[in-house]
C-alpha cells in the first residue's frame, strides 16, 4: 500500500519509518527556505537599485498604487518589501527544521508539534514569495540610461583594472599597478579625468593609443564572461 500510494503521489518510497528518520523533512524545509532566500535578494537588489539616488530598476507602478500616506510624491517599492520580508522568516524556519533532528527516543512529540506549525508556514512563504515576485520580475522597469551614467560617475576610474591589465602585458604585472593607482589617486584628488592622465603619461601613452584607452575605459568592453554566465542559466531553465 505504501509502494502504490507513492507511486500515484510520485514520491520514493522511504526506507524506514518517517519519525525515526528526519532527513527528508529537513531538506524540504531547508529547500524551500533556500529558493524563499533567493526570491528574497532579487526583490532586496531591486529595492537597493530603486532608490532615488540610484534608480536603475523600478518595480510595477500603478496609479492607485500609494507609496506614503504623508508624502504624496513616494514610489516605494512595497511588492518587493513585502517578498524580502517573508525571505527574513522563512530563513528562520529552517534552523528549526535542523533541530527537528534531535528528538527523545526517536520518536518526540513536541518536535512534531513544533513542525506542524513551521512546516506549512515554510510552504505558505515560499509560495506566497513566489507568487509576488513573478508580476514584478514580468513589468520590471530597466532605466538603462540611469546605468550608463552611474557606470561613468567615477570618470573612468572604476576600469583602471582593465587598464593595468593591458599595461602589463608590457610593463609587468606590478610596475602597471604602481603607474595606474598613481595617476587614479590624482584624478580622485584632483578631479582630473582618468583618461586626461592617461593620454598624458609618457609611461602609458607609449604603450596606448587614445582609442585603445578609450576603449579599455568602456564599460561594456569589460564584462568578462557574464554574458556566457547568464547564457548557461537560461538555457539550463529552458531545458528544465
Amino acid at each position: 500500500m505504501q509502494e502504490a500510494l507513492c507511486r500515484e503521489l510520485g514520491l520514493q518510497t522511504p526506507l524506514i519509518c518517517w519519525h525515526a528518520r528526519r532527513d527528508d523533512l529537513i531538506e524540504f524545509v531547508c529547500t524551500l527556505s533556500l529558493v524563499t532566500a533567493a526570491v528574497g535578494n532579487i526583490a532586496h537588489e531591486i529595492i537597493t537599485l530603486q532608490r532615488t539616488e540610484i534608480g536603475e530598476l523600478e518595480e510595477p507602478h500603478a496609479s492607485t498604487k500609494v507609496g506614503s500616506s504623508t508624502m504624496p510624491h513616494k514610489r516605494n517599492p512595497m511588492m518587493c518589501e513585502s517578498v524580502l520580508g517573508l525571505a527574513r522568516l522563512a530563513r528562520q524556519h529552517a534552523a528549526l527544521a535542523i533541530d527537528s533532528s534531535l528528538n527523545e527516543n526517536e520518536r518526540d512529540w513536541s518536535t512534531v508539534q513544533a513542525e506542524w506549525a513551521f512546516v506549512g508556514e515554510s510552504c505558505l512563504l515560499a509560495a506566497v514569495a513566489l507568487d509576488q515576485i513573478a508580476p514584478v520580475l514580468s513589468g520590471l522597469t530597466v532605466n538603462v540610461e540611469r546605468m550608463r551614467a552611474n557606470l561613468g560617475l567615477t570618470g573612468g576610474l572604476m576600469l583602471s583594472e582593465a587598464v593595468m591589465m593591458r599595461l602589463a602585458q608590457t610593463m609587468g604585472r606590478l610596475r602597471a599597478h604602481d603607474v595606474v593607482h598613481e595617476l587614479a589617486m590624482t584624478s580622485h584628488e584632483d578631479g582630473i579625468p582618468f583618461a586626461q592622465l592617461l593620454v598624458q603619461d609618457p609611461r602609458v601613452s607609449s604603450i596606448l593609443s587614445r582609442s585603445q584607452i578609450d576603449q579599455l575605459l568602456d564599460p561594456a568592453s569589460y564584462t568578462g564572461l557574464a554574458t556566457d554566465m547568464v547564457d548557461r542559466v537560461l538555457s539550463r531553465l529552458a531545458t528544465s
